[in-house]
């Protein structure tokens, strides 16, 4: 009886494929409603700022140029008041008083300052630190602005005019916050920034519209990923991803930054990402669950006939399925199972019946294949393996040698004057003879020695693992077992003496040479006076 087989497991079953094409196929159309929708709203938005950014850097650049100007023009008024043109060429606290007004009262700057050509600072007004003197060399023979800042940070900017007495000039660094309050622009996230960024990218923390924000604007961005007139999606060394757009800001060579963090610009996008992603548990739920209700209804008769058919395939013939009132397809396929079932359980004792009876008759055909292979391979007279098995077994052993290149040897042994014997004392005797052979050459060999009868009084032993020397030995031992025993043949009661004679060979890489060589070998030993063993020469 066959073992019972597992019930259907959950992954085949009809209801699990049913639940999960409809599941498969709802997920399958949310998620290409929603990569088209992420993809429409990211589409969008860097349309958008491909359009707010230049346009906000745009309108800041006016803005700053416009301001600096308006410093700019403010400092040269106050170079050419007479009264700071009359202190400025004299020493003393008033130059530095008068100064100092001039701050407190400007808009522009925070500080002032008056050095000579050689750069030396005469007079200073205004809490802001000031640079080396040689910064200020040279500065001031035409209205112009500039940059300085310590420890070769260039952050504060600065105005310079020359002053129409003694040679001297005024600069003026302008308040950094108000150059933050020329950036403070509407149009940005809360982490938008607007900064100022120098010929190699870095940007100049001061010069922000905001303080500098951990990690997007506290390094230099790629000034070679950027392009004027577009946002771009980049990556700052640290790894923050950021999105930005540059714009020539007039001031020195200097760009206007606008930057604002990926997640930050693209806010929307990873709004729209988790309202997608509900909106499609929901739709899966929905339909997963009215997928399961409907499929309940259609699969839990089949389900039944399932069970059934496991049940008889397991070998309960006796199980009948309930009986069903149902008109339909499933019930008229629960009435034929039943049938079905009553007519495998009488087949199924008609069957038992029939199987004993063949397998004693397989048993007693076993028994006779058995005796008939071991008769094909077998001397019927002597029960030495035949000449047909023996060529198969030298077939299997030159194989084997070809691999592992062990030495192979064969013995080739004739009964000495066997014809003569025979015609003499008769076919009987011979065949007794034969026989007795055949036990010494059992007795001689040793236990991995194949030893078969060739034909007629000659046979063959091959020895494995064996050379030459091993192998003449063994003949010798059974030349001499044969001479030394005595026979009594046919119905004289008389002791009979007999001799063979042996060729040895050893395997060579050819077969046909093999056996070759050890026939004339003893064709040798023929004729060299017979009761001897001769081995190959060559």
């Amino acid at each position: 009886m066959p073992d019972p087989e597992p019930s259907v497991r959950a992954q085949s079953s009809i209801a699990t494929k049913l639940i999960f094409l409809v599941i498969s196929s709802t997920f399958l159309t949310a998620l290409i409603v929603s990569w088209i929708s992420v993809h429409s709203t990211y589409g969008f938005l860097r349309g958008k700022l491909d359009q707010t950014y230049p346009a906000l850097l745009s309108h800041t650049g006016d803005r700053l140029l416009a301001w600096l100007g308006e410093g700019k023009s403010d400092l040269a008024r106050l170079g050419r008041e007479p009264e700071l043109l009359r202190a400025a060429g004299r020493s003393g606290d008033d130059v530095a008083t008068l100064l100092a007004e001039r701050v407190a009262g400007s808009r522009f700057f925070e500080a002032l300052v008056v050095a000579n050509r050689s750069g030396e600072v005469l007079h200073r007004a205004g809490p802001a630190p000031l640079p080396r003197d040689a910064a200020w060399a040279g500065r001031g023979e035409a209205p112009q602005l500039w940059a300085v800042g310590n420890e070769g940070a260039r952050d504060r900017l600065v105005a310079s005019v020359s002053l129409e007495r003694g040679g001297l000039t005024l600069h003026g660094i302008f308040r950094r916050s108000a150059i933050r309050a020329v950036f403070d622009v509407e149009g940005l996230g809360p982490s938008g920034n607007v900064c100022l960024i120098d010929e190699r990218g870095r940007v100049v923390a001061p010069l922000c519209a905001h303080p500098p924000r951990a990690g997007l604007a506290s390094s230099s961005v790629p000034l070679a990923e950027l392009r004027s007139g577009s946002a771009h999606v980049y990556r700052r060394p640290h790894g923050e991803r950021g999105v930005g757009a540059i714009h020539a800001s007039g001031v020195l060579d200097w760009h206007l930054l606008v930057e604002e963090p990926f997640q930050d610009a693209f806010q929307p996008v990873y709004q729209m990402v988790t309202r997608v992603a509900v909106i499609d548990v929901c739709i899966l739920l929905v339909f997963g669950f009215l997928a399961f209700k409907i499929t309940r209804t259609v699969v839990r008769p089949i389900e039944a006939l399932s069970e059934g058919a496991r049940r008889i395939h397991a070998g309960e013939l006796d199980f009948e399925l309930p009986r069903t009132s149902r008109r339909d397809e499933i019930g008229l396929l629960t009435e034929t199972f039943g049938e079905m079932t009553r007519t495998l359980l009488a087949n199924q004792r008609e069957i038992e019946q029939a199987n004993q009876k063949l397998q004693g008759q397989n048993e007693e055909l076993q028994r006779a294949n058995e005796v008939l292979e071991q008769l094909s391979i077998t001397d019927g007279l002597t029960k030495l393996h035949n000449h047909r098995f023996f060529q198969d077994h030298l077939t299997r052993e030159i194989k084997r040698v070809s691999r592992t290149h062990e030495p192979l040897a064969i013995l080739v042994i004739d009964i000495d004057d066997f014809k003569r014997l025979n015609d003499r004392q008769g076919h009987k005797a011979g065949d007794e003879l034969l026989v007795g052979i055949a036990r010494i050459l059992n007795e001689s060999s040793r236990e991995n020695d194949f030893v078969a009868r060739y034909g007629g009084e000659e046979f063959v032993v091959l020895a494995p693992v064996t050379d030459m020397t091993g192998a003449v030995a063994l003949a010798e031992k059974v030349r001499s077992s044969v001479e030394e025993a005595s026979f009594i043949l046919g119905d004289s009661k008389r002791l009979t003496k007999v001799t063979v004679s042996i060729g040895v060979a050893q395997y060579k890489g050819n077969r046909r040479q093999f056996f070759q060589a050890a026939d004339q070998a003893l064709y040798r030993a023929k004729a060299a006076g017979k009761n001897c063993v001769i081995a190959d020469e060559e």
